[in-house]
C-alpha cells in the first residue's frame, strides 16, 4: 500500500529457534487449544540464546475493542449506506500517452479473502539478540538502534511493505516494524517502529500514526493457528476494504489511509455478520465453479464464521477485495485464503460510529450520533496495506 506523511500501511503463534517448540497464541483466557498457558525456556545450542515462548493467552485488556463481544449491539442507521460505498475501489493511474494522473472508481464485488502469506504478518519471539535499525530520521517509538531477540529463520517481505512484529516476552510488549528488512550484516532495517503494550487498550491516542494506515496494531485481529485448531476465536478480527472513507476515521483507529467516498465506512469501524446470513460455498472466480471444502477448510470456516458473528471486524486498511489476515507462515498449511469466498460485504452490517474525526486534523472533529459505539470512545484511552 502506498504512504504519505508516514502514514503505515498494515492471538500469536510464537515462532522460535530451530530447537525451540512453536506456540500459537488464541484468545481467551488460557487459550482454546488444550496446551499448557506457561511459557517454557528453551535454549538454542548454536546461539545459546534463551527463548521464552509466550503464554497463549487473550491480548490487551478485557475492556478492550478486540475483546468486547458486540453479537447484541444494534446496527448503525446508515449502515447499507456506507456498506454501499465500502464498495467503490478509488484509485490513480496514468493513461498511456497522457501524461495526466486519471482518478479511476471501480466497483467490487469479490467475496472475503483470507490472507495467509501476502499481506500479512509474521509474528516472531525469542532467538538470537538482533539489532534493529531506523533507515530515517522519524522512527517512531524507535531508537538508533534496538536490540531484540529474533529468530533467524523468520524474515520481514520487502514486497509486502515489510510488515512485521517482535514480542518481547520478558515486559509483555511487541513491536511494530514498517519497511522492515534483513540487511546482509543480518541486522534488522526499518522505517518505522510502533511499541504496544499487550496488557492496554490495543490502540492510541488520536492521530498517532503506526505501522498500518490506522494506527492500529499489525499483530491485533490476526487469525492465529491454535485457535484455528481449537476451533474457537475470541477476539475481533482486523478487516480491510476496497473503500475506507477518506480524510475521516473512528476509534479505535488513531490515523486513515482510506481513498473511498466520505460517507463510506471510515477506518476503525467495526462491522459483523448478519445473524441469518449462511455460508456459501465459494466459487473459483476463473471458472465460476463452486470449491467444495474439505472437512478441516469447513471447521475452520465455522469457526470463523462465528467469530464475525459474535465479534465481528475492525476496519484496519484498504485492500483489493474485502480482507481478513491470518499470522504469516504458520497458518497457510491450516487454510487456503478461499474458505470465506462465498460471502460478500453486503452480508455484514456496521455497529454504530460514535464520533468521527477528521484526519489530517486541521478542522474540527464532526460530531455524529454520542450513542455508545461498539467499537470504542475517545475517552476509552488511558493517554486520552495495501493487502491483495
Amino acid at each position: 500500500m502506498s504512504t504519505t506523511r508516514l502514514r503505515r500501511s498494515q492471538c500469536l503463534a510464537v515462532l522460535v529457534t530451530a530447537s525451540a517448540v512453536l506456540l500459537a497464541g488464541c484468545g481467551g483466557g488460557d487459550g482454546g487449544s488444550g496446551r499448557s498457558p506457561d511459557a517454557v525456556v528453551t535454549v538454542n545450542p548454536d546461539t545459546a540464546a534463551t527463548t521464552i515462548p509466550v503464554p497463549e493467552r487473550r491480548f490487551f485488556n478485557d475492556s478492550s475493542p478486540w475483546n468486547k463481544r458486540i453479537d447484541t449491539a444494534r446496527v448503525d442507521p446508515q449502515s447499507n449506506r456506507m456498506i454501499e460505498l465500502a464498495h467503490e475501489r478509488v484509485g490513480v493511474v496514468e493513461l498511456p500517452g497522457s501524461g495526466n494522473p486519471t482518478i479511476t472508481r471501480n466497483m467490487v464485488d469479490e467475496g472475503l479473502y483470507i490472507n495467509t502469506t501476502r499481506w500479512t504478518v509474521p509474528v516472531v519471539a525469542g532467538g538470537r539478540p538482533t539489532s534493529l535499525v531506523c533507515r530515517q530520521l522519524v522512527c517512531g517509538d524507535g531508537a538508533d538502534t534496538t536490540v531484540l531477540n529474533i529468530p533467524d529463520d523468520v524474515d520481514p517481505d520487502p514486497r509486502y511493505d515489510g510488515w512485521y512484529t517482535v514480542f518481547d516476552t520478558s515486559a509483555s510488549v511487541a513491536y511494530d516494524l514498517w519497511r522492515a528488512r534483513r540487511e546482509d550484516d543480518d541486522t534488522i532495517s526499518y522505517n518505522y517502529m510502533r511499541k504496544w503494550d499487550l496488557n492496554g487498550p490495543g490502540f492510541s491516542d488520536l492521530y498517532r500514526e503506526g505501522a498500518r494506515g490506522s494506527g492500529l496494531p499489525l499483530f491485533a485481529g490476526l487469525i492465529r493457528p491454535g485457535e484455528l485448531e481449537s476451533g474457537e476465536i475470541q477476539h475481533a478480527l482486523a478487516i480491510s476494504l476496497p473503500g475506507p472513507a477518506a480524510g475521516v476515521f473512528v476509534q479505535p483507529a488513531s490515523s486513515t489511509d482510506g481513498t473511498g467516498r466520505s460517507g463510506s465506512i471510515p477506518e476503525g469501524a467495526r462491522i459483523r455478520l448478519k445473524r441469518d446470513v449462511i455460508l456459501p460455498a465459494p466459487v473459483d472466480p476463473r471458472t465460476g465453479r463452486k470449491i467444495k471444502l474439505t472437512k478441516q477448510q469447513q471447521r475452520l470456516a465455522d469457526a470463523i464464521v462465528a467469530c464475525l458473528r459474535t465479534y465481528g471486524a475492525i476496519v484496519v486498511d484498504r485492500a483489493a477485495v474485502p480482507t481478513l489476515y491470518a499470522q504469516r507462515d504458520v497458518t497457510d498449511g491450516l487454510i487456503q485464503g478461499n474458505e470465506l469466498q462465498g460471502l460478500r460485504l453486503d452480508d455484514f452490517e456496521v455497529m454504530p460510529l460514535g464520533q468521527k474525526h477528521r484526519y489530517p486534523p486541521e478542522t474540527d472533529d464532526i460530531t455524529v450520533d454520542p450513542s455508545a459505539s461498539p467499537t470504542a470512545s475517545p475517552s476509552s484511552s488511558p493517554d486520552a496495506g495495501e493487502a491483495q
